[in-house]
């Protein structure tokens, strides 16, 4: 509640009516870069290992062996030349497999998840060599870097785990600052098409979203659906969910077994209930055998199934997409048992988008290098000028804003919805080529 002398400082002092917006704050990245012209043969750089490149075998047992052979003493950002070439050689491996798919099937939440960890530690020693190598100028050598990270991004987003995403997602971001630093040494070659040919999007959430799914499979493989249960089958059900509710924080006010016995003792409640089951292509005659607490399960298991699948049916969309379909939707504001374990899909939707967009500038930096080589050192009064194919902003499905001022470019991203006074989503690229 406002204070009383506030309100009197508003009545006494009110507002100019017409006082302009405050811009939003903004994550500004100033970059002093040299005209360059695309390499000969254009795709002679690579920021992922090539097929001729690559070896049989599983790369990620082979990077956490890196690990394993490193002293425990040293800080992970000061990984051995060693452990670092060996990491090298792991990402140019063929296929990636974590392994873990019967312990998921299994285990469900109770899935522990070290081996994550440890692709962050990786990453964090190569990003520091990375900066070693663009600071003297050895290109080469940065781009294998380059290509080491981004492979190691992708093997870590082949993690059957949305947590596997985002990590992924966190360790190819990581690679953009020292990117975008070997923009600005002298004599760096232009990567606009090396960027250009990476996948889109450069870390795919495919995997991470089925594991999701295989993830509510396991925990509720003891929840019948084809035959009635004993008390004692449902009271091992009941204790479960009451200790993945303590693990979430839930903030239901009822333990599960109160919330289940106000439903059982509705009769109105079960026959809709069973209505919804059947309608999932469960049997009246069926249902009609199971216990009332079964019931209510069943009708819990089914209101989180489709939570989830409405959070979760656009995923695969255009990020610009997603944002526009997702922000029509009106989330079920309705107390549900299992609704606390409907993950926060849009976070990661987020970070990946970000990430593409990200890639998409440095894109644009690029093509503003090349046309500033094709014409004198001079940057284009407007995008329309460059005659490359240029990606839209991933959360608009537009052009990206741009506009020269004197001898600058001024590039910007837009923000996702909800995030406009956020500086992260408020990217700020000011490009002025060096002469």
């Amino acid at each position: 509640m406002p204070s009383a002398f506030l309100c009197f400082a508003l009545i006494a002092f009110p507002l100019p009516k017409n006082r302009p917006a405050a811009p939003p704050p903004e994550t500004l990245i100033r970059l002093s870069v040299q005209a360059m012209a695309a390499p000969k043969p254009v795709l002679r750089i690579q920021l992922l290992p090539e097929l001729q490149e690559q070896k049989p075998g599983n790369p990620i047992p082979a990077y956490l062996k890196c690990l394993l052979d490193q002293d425990n003493t040293t800080p992970e950002s000061n990984l051995g030349p060693a452990a670092l070439r060996a990491v090298d050689r792991a990402a140019r491996l063929e296929k990636a497999d974590w392994q873990i798919l019967t312990q998921l099937q299994k285990e469900g939440f109770d899935l522990l998840l070290p081996d994550l960890q440890k692709m962050r530690e990786l990453a964090a020693g190569l990003q520091a060599r990375f900066r070693e190598e663009v600071a003297q100028q050895r290109f080469d050598d940065a781009i294998v870097t380059a290509k080491t990270m981004f492979a190691l991004a992708r093997h870590t987003g082949e993690h059957p785990t949305i947590i596997g995403d985002l990590v992924a997602i966190a360790i190819a971001s990581i690679a953009i600052a020292p990117l975008e630093e070997m923009l600005e040494q002298p004599g760096c070659p232009n990567l606009y098409w090396a960027l250009t040919n990476l996948p889109h999007p450069l870390i795919s959430i495919e995997k991470g979203l089925d594991g999701e799914r295989t993830l509510l499979v396991a925990e509720f493989f003891n929840l019948s659906s084809k035959q009635a249960m004993s008390a004692a089958q449902i009271k091992k059900v009941i204790d479960r969910i009451e200790e993945l509710r303590r693990i979430e924080s839930d903030k239901l006010k009822q333990t599960v077994r109160q919330w289940i016995g106000v439903r059982t003792r509705d009769e109105k409640y079960l026959k809709l209930a069973r209505a919804r089951l059947v309608e999932t292509g469960l049997t009246a005659e069926v249902l009609e055998t199971f216990p009332a607490d079964q019931i209510v399960l069943l009708d819990e298991l089914r209101e989180f199934q489709v939570r989830r699948d409405e959070a979760t049916k656009y995923m695969k969309l255009p990020t610009w997409e997603y944002e526009a379909f997702t922000a029509k939707e009106t989330p079920s504001n309705e107390p549900a048992l299992l609704g606390a374990f409907v993950s926060s899909f849009r976070k990661v939707r987020l970070a990946q988008g970000r990430l593409e967009q990200r890639i998409a500038l440095l894109r644009h930096v690029e093509a503003l290098r090349i046309f500033a080589a094709e014409n004198g050192g001079k940057l284009p009064t407007k995008l329309d000028e460059i005659k490359l194919p240029l990606p839209v902003d991933p959360f608009t499905g537009k052009a990206f804003r741009y506009a020269k001022v004197g001898e600058t470019a001024h590039l910007r991203g837009s923000p996702p919805i909800g995030q406009q006074d956020v500086p992260a989503y408020n990217l700020h690229y000011e490009i002025t080529i060096r002469k």
